[in-house]
């Protein structure tokens, strides 16, 4: 089949080349997201500048602070996720990498209780002001992170206290407090009081620090304090974020995207409790049309005397009024039968924001089974583990190597004879495990039978399994079970033979409600 191949024409109808490169260019389909029509007509993003950047930042911080702090839904979903991410604490195990350095299993496991005594005493003094241990001072860091969306922590040496074993100490800084001065505003390496490197790096960071203690937008430089990032191979200063943009530079709140939400559910909570408490104590008001003005309340028939007038009143009291008065009883209908439901819907699309399930921030597992409650813990454990990486990452790691290379130049590790200089092998010798709080159970027996069969069946490992539970150190599980069954063989105790067969018994039917949720 032969013929003249179609024309095409261009944006001006003039007709295109049948061959060679196209003069437009490629012109794809126009998208309605970016038209400015209907309901998008309004939908204009405003972006920050360097400039507002700070403020905004501050406001946001602010508003979160305060809803951290009086909010009941944003202190739940806060605890929340604090106390499940750190708990009683990210415990380090020491993992030096044996194969690098040479040693022997035994030599690894010397240098492990050394390092793992070293940061037990350093852990206890960890906090520069003398208030907080180490697991402390990361649940209070992380809190900070999810409130303001930041944190730092200033690593220092403190050696005019002679009852310290360690110089090392971590001193706390505000977020608020690092911005950049009034005076560097348009130098362009800083932005938000991050001054930056040719490659985007933080090379310094700026800290208000004025005579007076009061931080102000007009501080200049000589009221800051520039501290630096790294000093030599060790951090200056320590700022851990969520980043979620190629650029960011500060972080963000968690409350932020769903901050209206918050704010307009605890008034609404708030106007629906003021509103029953009226309807519940309305008090009984009495018109009279007494000419004698003998009824209590009325002080004449006069219609241009003082009037009687309540403003307030206990429940229950019963109000006289005057002459020519008569009442509108006010009755509330509110809350409506769709209270329930809406108020789940909102905690629900709050939840997602900050990815936590309802049922942790409402703290409600009365309409759940086992696996809907495992599904929306597992969902919520997700998030925590998260967290959790950010925080070894960020911090935990960074301060467990300054530890252990202090413990090592005071002499409290003694390294293996013909092992690597320590400086050579760093990141060998200061290689750690991180331990989560323990998780719990919605079902314990359910579970540990999934673990049990799991390491028989070599799908799992007991070290994996152990770290999942947050039970500690395998070594020194097998090690005190190794103690008690010699106990037990000792006063003759026998276990159950049928111990075995629970393993194998068919689960009960799951069921709805409560009793399934373990509440």
């Amino acid at each position: 089949m032969t013929g003249n191949p179609p024309v095409l024409y261009g944006p001006d109808n003039r007709p295109l080349p049948s061959s060679g490169p196209n003069p437009y260019g490629s012109y794809e389909v126009s998208r309605t997201a970016a038209g400015l029509r209907g309901t998008l007509s309004n939908w204009l993003v405003a972006r920050n500048t360097r400039y507002s950047a700070r403020r905004e930042r501050q406001v946001v911080a602010d508003r979160a602070e305060d809803l951290a702090a009086n909010d009941t839904h944003a202190a739940s979903s806060i605890d929340s996720i604090t106390v499940n991410t750190v708990g009683t604490g990210l415990t380090p195990q020491s993992r030096p990498n044996a194969k690098v350095l040479g040693w022997t299993d035994e030599q690894s496991r010397e240098f492990q209780a050394q390092a793992e005594w070293a940061w037990h005493i350093w852990q206890g003094e960890s906090d520069a002001a003398g208030r907080l241990t180490f697991w402390q001072n990361t649940l209070v860091a992380l809190r900070t992170l999810l409130v303001k969306g930041e944190f730092f922590r200033l690593p220092i040496m403190i050696d005019d206290q002679p009852d310290r074993t360690f110089s090392l100490a971590l001193q706390s800084v505000d977020p608020l407090r690092v911005y950049t001065p009034n005076d560097f505003t348009w130098e362009k390496n800083i932005k938000d009081g991050v001054e930056f490197g040719r490659y985007g790096q933080a090379v310094a960071y700026w800290i208000a620090n004025p005579d007076d203690g009061f931080i102000s937008m007009d501080l200049s430089s000589s009221s800051f304090t520039r501290t630096l990032a790294r000093i030599g191979h060790r951090p200056g200063a320590i700022h851990t974020f969520v980043s979620k943009n190629e650029e960011q530079s500060r972080g963000v709140s968690v409350l932020a995207p769903s901050m209206k939400f918050f704010k307009d559910l605890n008034d609404y909570l708030d106007f629906e409790l003021v509103g029953a408490i009226i309807a519940s104590s309305f008090p009984v008001f009495v018109e009279t049309t007494d000419p004698a003005g003998t009824a209590q309340g009325l002080q004449s028939t006069d219609p241009d005397a003082e009037k009687t007038r309540y403003h307030e009143a206990a429940p229950g009291t019963i109000l006289y009024g005057n002459l020519n008065e008569k009442p509108h009883v006010l009755k509330s209908d509110r809350p409506g039968g769709s209270f329930d439901s809406f108020v789940e819907r909102i905690l629900r699309a709050i939840g997602a924001s900050i990815g936590m399930p309802y049922e942790v921030i409402a703290k409600d597992f009365s309409k759940t089974n086992y696996s809907s409650a495992r599904a929306a813990l597992l969902e919520a454990w997700r998030v925590f583990g998260m967290y959790q990486k950010w925080l070894v990452d960020g911090f935990c790691q960074p301060v467990w190597r300054m530890v252990i290379e202090e413990a090592w130049l005071r002499g409290m590790i003694i390294l293996p004879k013909g092992s690597p200089d320590f400086y050579d092998a760093i990141h060998a010798y200061t290689r750690a495990d991180w331990i989560p709080p323990r998780k719990g159970n919605v079902d314990p027996l359910k579970e540990i039978k999934a673990y049990i069969l799991a390491i028989q069946h070599n799908i799992a490992t007991l070290a994996g399994v152990t770290a999942e539970m947050g039970g500690g150190d395998y070594e020194t599980n097998l090690h005190q079970r190794s103690s008690e069954r010699g106990m037990e063989k000792t006063l003759d105790v026998i276990p159950p033979a049928d111990a075995a067969a629970i393993l194998y018994e068919p689960d009960e039917p799951e069921q709805e409600g409560n009793n399934a949720a373990g509440n």
